[in-house]
């Protein structure tokens, strides 16, 4: 069984030390959740005086390529709609790469950068544009590097198979059946139930609004850019580890566990060992599924808050990581 209080007096420590603020995670086991909140909203007034508790809401950052993007990528691949080998200028003619496929976007190896080149100029005119026109700097397949540019185009890709925008696809085939109320780009809610971001001299304090500058641009994608709570994070994990066929067919899951190439899988990092998932968001977010124990681990943080130079919850997380699996 996992060390959850290790994972506690860890979490606490970060509180106590003002790294963060507080911290919404919980634990999946033997199909129970079990959520924890510990500290309050923010640094400053209001939040400082909000104590965290469920219902709230963060900016999952970009586990939204997760529990969005690449999920519904999967489904469509098991609906027959697409296939990893499909080329991505099957779907988005006015793609620039002739060779990169479906399959490539999913596992970061298709040769496109990590972020659109300069990113600075973009507008919410131009970005779809500049998407079709980033080239790939390296073959597919030949090396891993992490792009939000691939993952927009997945959500192009997911616009494009559907016929509806991001937030009705992954609605009406990832988060209703899965009875996720709270999961979604655009949240309704109190202000005072969001947790905030960082703060940006073009858009000041970040609340409620996504953090991720192309996201916000482009109203809806499928790098970032959606909202969530604990308890729902904790039924989706709980659904990864019951392989529930409302998510993906058997086959899928097996694809998804028995699949590592470059420390990936399709959508997900194997990087904490065979049998796990993982994935974390710029804001402060992460899930961690040990897939042959059938445990989970959501952590829910603003570490962002109230600037983004906070580096060394990165480490820190790390640590809770190895310490939750038992390698610590």
């Amino acid at each position: 069984m996992k060390d959850w209080e290790s994972v506690h007096r860890q979490i606490r420590d970060l509180i106590q030390e003002k790294v963060i603020w507080g911290a919404s995670y919980g634990f999946v086991r033997e199909g129970k959740l079990y959520p924890f909140y510990e500290g309050v909203q923010g640094a400053v007034e209001p939040w400082s005086e909000r104590k965290l508790e469920p219902g709230m809401f963060y900016d999952l950052a970009s586990l939204t390529k997760v529990t969005g993007t690449s999920t519904r990528i999967l489904q469509l691949i098991g609906e027959g709609k697409l296939d990893f080998s499909t080329p991505v200028q099957a779907v988005l003619e006015r793609f620039s790469c002739p060779e990169t496929t479906v399959g490539n976007l999913l596992l970061h190896d298709s040769g496109l950068p990590a972020e659109i080149p300069d990113k600075a100029s973009l507008t919410a005119d131009n970005i779809r544009e500049r998407l079709f026109e980033t080239k790939p700097e390296a073959a597919p397949g030949e090396r891993y590097c992490y792009s939000d540019p691939g993952f927009m185009l997945l959500g192009m890709i997911v616009e494009e198979s559907d016929g509806v925008s991001l937030d009705e696809s992954y609605r009406e085939h990832i988060f209703e059946p899965l009875g996720l109320k709270n999961t979604s780009y655009h949240p309704k809610g109190e202000i005072g139930r969001f947790i905030p971001e960082e703060h940006s001299q073009s858009r000041g304090w970040i609340c409620g609004e996504v953090h991720d500058s192309k996201a916000y641009l482009m109203g809806e994608s499928g790098s970032a850019g959606l909202f969530s709570t604990l308890d729902d994070m904790l039924h989706y994990v709980k659904a990864w580890l019951e392989r529930d066929e409302r998510l993906l067919r058997r086959e899928l899951f097996e694809k998804v566990e028995h699949t590592c190439h470059f420390d990936r899988t399709y959508g997900w990092g194997t990087e904490y060992g065979a049998g796990t998932l993982y994935h974390s968001g710029f804001t402060g977010t992460s899930i961690l599924m040990d897939m042959k124990a059938g445990e989970g681990f959501v952590l829910l943080t603003n570490r962002i808050h109230p600037s983004r130079d906070n580096t060394e919850f990165l480490e820190r997380r790390k640590q809770i990581n190895r310490l939750w699996l038992g390698s610590e």
